[in-house]
């Protein structure tokens, strides 16, 4: 009996690390900001894409702009010599530290350390080989990401609650993006996920109505000051932007059909959204939510001064 103890615990401690390593994490890349100042935007960018390789191959999103997890390189200069040439060359030997940090606490949940070596005509190329040869896929890489994966993953687990709650005062001041950036940054992989989605389709199914009865009165406003072929387009082109979950769907169905039936103008190529029947739609919701969560991320500014968060 024990010993079936220990195979079912170790299949469970199985199960939940490959679940662990399919998690996609909300981390996004940032330099300090004397770093920022002091590195151009070309060797800036190389860096960037390194890091996202990393991340996507360690089983990572590398397309987040502004999260609570920010991964921070710090690269200094260990030795510079020039080659004889001809052509003369540039040798750098750089040392590339990076950190996985959670922002509000500031607590580095994760560091990885290497050193690199480039040899350019220039500097500057020279910066970009030695960039190169950060190990994206190596076993250390690896240990970093997945270091800092299972502490994400325990930050939510212990906060989810708390999370939905905040996102249910949001909602409450129709603050339907910010509620769904929250509750959409929490990853699949979390205990609580299903309930964090379930709140996430409630709070999107909010948004959807107020947007729909926002789309409705506007189109109603202008059928009624112009009532004429030009009026009837412009309605039309704003009802059909209406999602055909909204609870003014059907009013504003009726709304598109009474303008058609007035309108003069042909062709008419005006039709009201419609349930794909192929597509699962809670799955849909939640992909619709997600992008909203990520649109309201990456348009926001840094609440932290010293870094500057890189797209």
């Amino acid at each position: 009996m024990k010993r079936l103890h220990i195979i079912i615990y170790s299949l469970l401690m199985m199960v939940m690390g490959i679940k662990a390593q399919t998690c996609d994490l909300p981390i996004s890349i940032a330099f300090e900001s004397y770093d920022a100042e002091h590195l151009t935007e070309q060797t800036k960018q190389q860096i960037v894409n390194r890091l996202k390789q990393m991340l996507t191959q360690n089983g990572v999103a590398g397309d987040v702009y502004y999260s609570q997890f920010v991964m921070v390189p710090h690269i200094s200069e260990i030795d510079k010599h020039i080659l004889a040439g001809p052509p003369t060359k540039v040798a750098l030997n750089l040392n590339v530290s990076l950190e996985i940090r959670e922002l509000n606490e500031g607590v580095v949940l994760s560091a990885y350390s290497k050193d690199v070596n480039g040899v350019g005509n220039n500097e500057a190329k020279a910066y970009a080989q030695a960039v190169r040869q950060i190990g994206t896929g190596s076993s250390d890489a690896k240990r970093f990401i997945d270091g800092a994966r299972s502490k994400i993953v325990s930050y939510y687990d212990r906060n989810s609650v708390s999370i939905m709650k905040k996102a249910q005062m949001l909602a409450a001041t129709q603050q339907y993006d910010e509620a769904l950036y929250h509750l959409m940054a929490v990853p699949e992989c979390c205990n609580n996920y299903d309930q964090i989605a379930k709140s996430a389709i409630a709070i999107y199914q909010l948004r959807t109505d107020r947007e729909g009865q926002q789309l409705l009165l506007k189109a109603q406003a202008i059928w009624a000051a112009g009532n004429n072929d030009k009026a009837a387009m412009q309605a039309a082109a704003v009802l059909v932007q209406i999602d055909p979950d909204a609870k003014c769907y059907l009013e504003a169905s009726q709304l598109l059909a009474e303008i058609k039936k007035k309108s003069s103008a042909a062709p008419w190529n005006f039709e009201m959204k419609k349930f794909d029947a192929l597509v699962d739609i809670e799955k849909q919701k939640i992909e619709a939510a997600k992008a909203v969560g990520v649109a309201y991320g990456n348009n926001q500014q840094a609440v932290t001064t010293n870094l500057v968060f890189a797209k």
